[in-house]
C-alpha cells in the first residue's frame, strides 16, 4: 500500500485490507466509515433475516451483510450494509475477494447520522452507475425505509413508509417486513 498519506490508494489496496479494517475507498483516498452501533448491526441482521426468509421460500437469492466490497472504480469500492443478488445473478461466482464485474440486484444502507450525505447522494450516483436496480435507505433515526429504483439510469423513490407500515416491495412478491420490528 502506499505510504504517504497524498497517496493514491487502488481498488487492490482496498482489497488487501483486513476484514476488521472498515474503511472505504473513496476517491483513491480509504476513508474511515463510522463504527457500526448496536442498533445498526441489529438492523442489518433483520434484513438479511428478512431477505433469506423471504429467498428460502422457494424464490432463491443470496444475501450478504456488511463487508462484502463492491468496485465502483479502481479508485472507488464500497461495502453496502446488505446486498441482494437473486437467482440467476451469477456475479458472485468466481469473486470471493470483491465483486469486480456484475452487480447486486439490490443494495441496503442504514443511514448513521455521519452518512447521510454519503448513502443519499454519493454512493446513490455509484449504485446508479452500476446500473443496481434497486436500493433501500433505512433511516432508524427517522423511522423510516425509502425503496428507491433505478429508471433511465436515474433512482426514483417508489416507497417511502414510516413507524409501524409494512414494507412490501413489489420487487419481492410476498415479502413483508414490518417496520415496527426494526425500530425496537
Amino acid at each position: 500500500m502506499p505510504s504517504s498519506a497524498s497517496a493514491v490508494y487502488t481498488w487492490d489496496d482496498f482489497i488487501a485490507l483486513g476484514d476488521e479494517d472498515l474503511r472505504e475507498l473513496i476517491d483513491g483516498e480509504l476513508v474511515e466509515i463510522e463504527q457500526p452501533t448496536f442498533k445498526h448491526a441489529r438492523l442489518v441482521a433483520l434484513l438479511c433475516y428478512y431477505l433469506a426468509g423471504w429467498s428460502d421460500s422457494g424464490r432463491g437469492g443470496i444475501c450478504l451483510s456488511s463487508g462484502y466490497k463492491i468496485r465502483i472504480s479502481d479508485r472507488r469500492g464500497v461495502m453496502p450494509d446488505v446486498q441482494f443478488y437473486r437467482q440467476g445473478n451469477d456475479a458472485l461466482s468466481d469473486q470471493d475477494e470483491g465483486l469486480v464485474r456484475g452487480r447486486p440486484d439490490l443494495v441496503v444502507e442504514i443511514i448513521l447520522p455521519s452518512s447521510q450525505r454519503y448513502d443519499r447522494v454519493t454512493k446513490l450516483r455509484w449504485y446508479a452507475q452500476l446500473g443496481i436496480p434497486e436500493y433501500w435507505l433505512v433511516d432508524p433515526a427517522a423511522m423510516m425505509l425509502q425503496r428507491l429504483v433505478l429508471r433511465e439510469g436515474v433512482y426514483v423513490i417508489a416507497t417511502a413508509l414510516a413507524e409501524d407500515e409494512t414494507f412490501r416491495p413489489d420487487s419481492f412478491e410476498g415479502l413483508e417486513i414490518p417496520l415496527s420490528s426494526l425500530w425496537e
